[in-house]
């Protein structure tokens, strides 16, 4: 038990509810972590349930990413829903929905650099450096124009 919880204890009840307090708070975050990040089963739990469960909150996650960033959906097609997959696998949710969307918008742009939609991704994410590129010449071109 940490120093945090000694102030609160001032005899054997208090003592044990703290203890009780944080073991409840142990089982939660192994829950949690079952849930969204993959974690194993904590015991009392049936594993198959806790990934169907853990299955749903990722769908809820995509598809809320999704409606607060409808270009990402539609400018990764089939590939939405698996690049996902791979960035929510360790990186349970935090800053909000928003800041994930953005975050996984800026995740997939490194993983992709191939893809067919990695411009178009570009493009959204980074829409004054696009303007840019495109009323600035190119060094290629500048350097052929001027031996």
């Amino acid at each position: 038990m940490s120093e945090h919880h000694e102030y609160l204890i001032r005899d054997r009840a208090d003592a044990e509810l703290a203890l009780a307090r944080v073991e409840l708070a142990h089982r939660q975050e192994e829950l949690l972590a079952a849930l969204t990040a993959g974690g194993p089963a904590p015991a009392g739990f049936d594993p198959g349930q806790l990934r169907v469960q853990a299955a749903g909150l990722l769908a809820k996650r995509r598809e809320t990413v999704g409606h607060l960033m409808p270009e990402l959906p539609d400018l990764l097609g089939a590939d939405f829903a698996p690049l996902f997959a791979r960035y929510a696998a360790g990186r349970p949710l935090t800053g909000g929905y928003r800041a994930d969307a953005r975050a996984f918008a800026e995740w997939a742009l490194d993983s992709g650099p191939a893809a067919d939609w990695h411009p178009a991704l570009r493009r959204l994410l980074r829409p004054a450096a696009s303007r840019w590129s495109r009323l600035l010449p190119h060094r290629d071109r500048a350097a052929k124009a001027h031996p």
